[in-house]
């Protein structure tokens, strides 16, 4: 029998290790609602379809003003914290809010989370179940705030700030002076913005602002 060098076998453990690389455009397909979140007796419960209740307990006053669960994760604002819930880990992730921070508005989506308060944007990603947070300028004023299933984008008066499910963080792209965003294309995973003096892309895969030629 023929015995086989180091350089076969290390090709062979290379193949090996290429198909156990999670592909991120394999996780792009619908996703059915797979988790739910109860308020019960000063906790919350992050529940799942295989079994067992993850649980947060209340602090001492913690009030639940509001919580969600849609696709793969949960959302839960309480008068003290954000938590973010990921099915696939199993795992809640906690956030405080500053004494004095106001939450706007919030999203829910099949695969991440936007927040928006007077004073920060908090973006969750489902699939890693992990919290990012972006300051927002002094006297930085929001206005459209668009969300689709793996993607998100926030216009200010100075730029354009984008989230994905998928790369996580917040990408920002400066506004010219008086620069105003005009058009709005989506679809889950892509966002082009129009202005009067350019068109600006975002794809969820991809970790950047590009201007369209």
């Amino acid at each position: 029998m023929k015995r086989m060098g180091r350089r076969g076998l290390g090709s062979i453990f290379l193949g090996i290790a290429l198909t156990l690389v999670p592909d991120p455009a394999a996780g792009q397909g619908p996703v059915t609602d797979q988790v739910s979140v109860v308020v019960f007796r000063e906790r919350v419960l992050g529940v799942t379809p295989g079994g067992g209740l993850i649980p947060v307990r209340l602090t001492a006053g913690e009030t639940v003003l509001a919580k969600k669960a849609k696709g793969i994760n949960a959302f839960v604002h309480t008068t003290d914290r954000l938590l973010g819930f990921s099915g696939p880990l199993h795992r809640w992730r906690v956030l405080g809010l500053d004494v004095t921070e106001r939450v706007i508005t919030f999203s829910v989506t099949p695969r991440l989370i936007l927040v928006q308060t007077d004073k920060r944007l908090y973006g969750f990603q489902g699939p890693v179940g992990r919290w990012k947070v972006q300051d927002l300028g002094v006297q930085e004023i929001t206005g459209q705030v668009i969300v689709e299933d793996h993607v998100a984008v926030v216009v200010t008066d100075r730029r354009v700030l984008a989230f994905s499910a998928f790369t996580g963080g917040f990408f920002p792209e400066d506004l010219q002076a008086d620069e105003v965003v005009s058009q709005v294309e989506k679809n889950d995973n892509i966002i082009i913005l129009t202005t009067p003096a350019r068109r600006l892309i975002f794809r969820s895969q991809l970790a950047v602002w590009r201007e369209l030629q």
